[in-house]
């Protein structure tokens, strides 16, 4: 038996905890630069502003409605992600966190878990501030449904058990058959396109047709929908590449910012390399305009890429190699928006085996030192990069739970 737990409207949720006043007004959530919408309060959703909405098309329908704009505060959410797991993690056996604001709990059939999960549920909203909706089934797949069916109909008061077919067949017959876990936008029209309409359809399709039809993915969605589990929990799949990339708060069309701005960046997804043990031997760098401003002869966008002739993690080879990049695909005159670096060809650090041309296969001392130094809190760094962050956030919320500066005072 499985418990889905996810945070209703998250990161949203977040920025409400210590902002009561903001609960029953629209309040959205944008992305790292301001850009696009990317979590909403229920009132947002019922105004009509849509998921992944550029801010600058809700803009003002926000400000007829007396909306609140937040730009997203990462560290916020994170910590009150922790602390809603480490409560499932106090009371549930095995928990399993699925992202940010989810989880599964593999339980074992014979207890009342529906009383369970209401009073997990009151007690995450008495001790985090977030409210969650749980869906309770004999296996992920209809989990999944149960959960997104218990945060859209009030009656089922969070909690919506399928415990037999009697309980979720009736569910799959009024369910899309796009809103099924696994079947995303390459799927959906070929299952149209077949016939098969709703997640009904999908489970009582001939198992043998839809192996053939869609591989062993599709029979494993079908088996789901009818409580047979056949989803593990798999291992991560192995990194295969790392990019650090933003849009620009203000367009920049002179060569030297930009490649102060790519250092930057550089050096964040050397880090991120290194905290991940591994070592890379090609660097990529992306450069654009928005198609949003201008005409289209001010549209431009151009990629390049090189082998380094071996694995390494040092952030001094990255960066040559990234603004050599550079060089190659900047046209003057162009107004760039976006700009980002590309780590690809990854290896952990222990599979890196020497060659004639790189007989030291070993990490770089000097990037451990760096490194060290950083997590250390001192601001040390190559003088090639930016000194200033190239995104804007406007709307910042304070860090209430992770600066000691940033405490809420209560009068």
């Amino acid at each position: 038996m499985f418990l889905l737990f996810d945070c209703n409207n998250f990161f949203a949720s977040c920025e409400q905890v210590f902002r009561p006043d903001w609960r029953r007004r629209p309040l959205v959530v944008l992305s790292n630069n301001d850009g696009c919408v990317v979590s909403r309060s229920r009132e947002a959703k019922a105004a009509g502003i849509a998921m992944g909405e550029p801010y600058f098309k809700c803009k003002d329908k926000l400000k007829r409605i007396n909306g609140v704009v937040c730009s997203a505060n990462f560290p916020l959410y994170s910590d009150l992600s922790d602390r809603f797991i480490s409560i499932l993690e106090e009371d549930l056996p095995e928990v399993q966190q699925y992202s940010i604001d989810e989880a599964f709990a593999v339980v074992l059939p014979g207890v009342d878990w529906v009383r369970i999960a209401r009073e997990l549920r009151r007690k995450i909203y008495r001790w985090v501030g977030i409210t969650v909706s749980v869906g309770i089934a004999p296996t992920r797949t209809l989990c999944k449904l149960a959960n997104e069916a218990a945060k859209q109909h009030r009656e089922y008061r969070g909690v919506l058990p399928l415990m037999s077919p009697a309980d979720w067949e009736p569910l799959l017959e009024r369910t899309p058959v796009g809103d099924i876990w696994g079947v995303g936008r390459r799927l959906l029209p070929r299952m149209h396109a077949l016939g098969i309409r709703t997640a009904a359809g999908l489970a009582a399709a001939d198992k043998a047709w839809l192996r053939k039809q869609f591989g062993v993915h599709g029979e494993r969605m079908a088996l789901e929908l009818n409580g047979i589990p056949c989803i593990d929990e798999e291992p991560a799949a192995p990194r295969t590449q790392i990019m650090v990339s933003r849009s620009l708060k203000e367009a920049v069309p002179e060569l030297p910012r930009l490649r102060e701005i790519l250092c930057l960046f550089v050096e964040k997804a050397g880090r991120i390399l290194r905290q991940e043990e591994m070592m890379a031997s090609e660097v990529h760098v992306v450069l654009r305009t928005s198609r949003f401003e201008g005409d289209a002869s001010q549209l431009y966008a151009n990629s390049a890429g090189i082998s380094l002739g071996g694995h390494t993690d040092d952030n001094r080879e990255f960066t040559a190699a990234a603004t050599r990049l550079l060089e190659q695909i900047y046209r003057p005159g162009f107004p760039y928006r976006k700009i980002g670096v590309l780590l690809t060809g990854l290896l952990p650090r222990d599979s890196v085996q020497p060659t004639f041309e790189r007989p030291d296969a070993a990490p770089n001392e000097l990037m451990k030192v760096l490194d060290k130094l950083q997590r250390a809190g001192h601001n040390i760094h190559f003088a090639n990069r930016a000194s200033t962050l190239p995104w804007k956030r406007e709307f910042t919320s304070p860090c209430y739970t992770t600066s000691w500066d940033d405490l809420p005072e209560v009068r």
